[in-house]
């Protein structure tokens, strides 16, 4: 391959906003506007795509991503793509096809494991080519990504990683749409550096999310993937908030789906999903926040806790995303698949007043596990 033709982004470059007219590619075009970048909006709605590039004064671009020559076509003179639209499982494997094609950068919001495990498995090719493959800018994973890296260079001789994240105050359909499509009859982790399915309902702990212990729930939550290539962590667990009522509605789910099958389950989730409201208000989302612990332990089972308080997990994309954006534009896009905090650092977070750390460490009776300590972000 001719690397002569390869050349860094710079701030001048044309950043491609695709899913724009979606909730949080909207605020992410309008955003990244503001910010004096060259923003490309698009989608596949025309007359949203042209509507909001009106609103923003901003030039746009129609395509299907069904179309790979529609694709090669819009990409020309793209620099950076960060895919907003969602379910990602459906729009990242074209879109990172094309970006390789066309050795553009390719981000997105995604918080679909399956997406971080093909993406990770495109990373020699997409590294071939000069192009960063990093998913997972916004809330997933950007945010945990950061505290796990944190967490393992204060604990060093970390062998397992339990994520836990607390249960959302506000969702958009757009969110409840990817989440039912990586739901079903078994749950995520990674042993021994390998991915495994295990029962829904096999795993239950404890975590403080800043009010005191509650309880939690495995599940499919990508750092799973993410947090090995970031620390090089070969155990790693993901947990949700989980009251009662949700605890017994995510084990009948997967009874549901034993007997229907994955996509049957699904089907009959649909209703739920159509009626669910598209985005929420601006006064729900302002009084909304999230946390996020993780828990390192060591061989000896010794576990240290970190904490970190957040807003509500639009407003963490609508910082973490953009502030992506512009390291990739300032010439930082090491090749290959790439993790935010694996790329950038645990600081890649510091001063963007989307998260503060607080004390985690109290621990539960039943969490099998000794605290050694608790120490804030870098």
């Amino acid at each position: 391959m001719n690397r002569s033709r390869l050349r860094a982004a710079s701030m001048s470059d044309p950043v491609m906003v695709y899913g724009a007219t979606g909730f949080s590619g909207r605020a992410l075009a309008a955003r990244l506007c503001h910010a004096g970048c060259d923003v490309v909006v698009a989608g596949r709605n025309a007359a949203g795509v042209h509507a909001l590039a009106q609103s923003l004064n901003a030039p746009s671009r129609v395509f299907q991503l069904g179309d790979p020559g529609a694709i090669d076509l819009a990409l020309r003179g793209i620099a950076v793509v960060l895919n907003a639209a969602g379910p990602f499982m459906d729009t990242a494997a074209p879109m990172i096809d094309a970006c390789i094609r066309a050795r553009t950068h390719y981000l997105d919001l995604t918080g679909e494991w399956p997406v971080f495990a093909m993406a990770q498995g495109r990373g020699a090719e997409a590294a071939a080519a000069g192009v960063m493959l990093m998913p997972g800018v916004g809330f997933a994973v950007a945010i945990s990504d950061c505290l796990v890296a944190h967490a393992v260079r204060q604990a060093p001789e970390t062998s397992l990683l339990r994520v836990a994240i607390g249960l959302p105050e506000v969702v958009s359909r757009g969110t409840l749409r990817s989440a039912l499509r990586t739901f079903g009859r078994t749950v995520i982790v990674r042993k021994g550096g390998a991915l495994r399915s295990v029962p829904v309902g096999a795993a239950e702990r404890s975590f403080d999310y800043g009010a005191g212990e509650r309880m939690s729930i495995a599940v499919s939550w990508p750092d799973v993937v993410t947090a090995q290539a970031t620390t090089g962590v070969a155990n790693i667990e993901a947990y949700l908030e989980a009251p009662l009522p949700l605890r017994l509605a995510h084990r009948a789910g997967a009874v549901a789906a034993e007997m229907l099958g994955d996509e049957g389950l699904r089907g009959v989730l649909a209703p739920l999903e159509a009626a669910w409201p598209d985005h929420p208000s601006v006064s729900a989302q302002s009084r909304a926040s999230n946390a996020i612990v993780v828990e390192a332990v060591d061989p000896w089972r010794r576990a240290t806790r970190f904490g970190l308080k957040t807003l509500d997990g639009y407003s963490v994309t609508n910082a973490t995303a953009p502030a992506i954006v512009a390291r990739v534009l300032a010439g930082e896009h090491p090749p290959g698949f790439q993790t935010p905090a694996g790329a950038y650092g645990p600081e890649l977070i510091k001063g963007l007043g989307c998260a503060e750390p607080y004390d985690a460490s109290r621990l539960a009776p039943r969490s099998n596990s000794v605290t050694v300590g608790q120490a804030g972000m870098a």
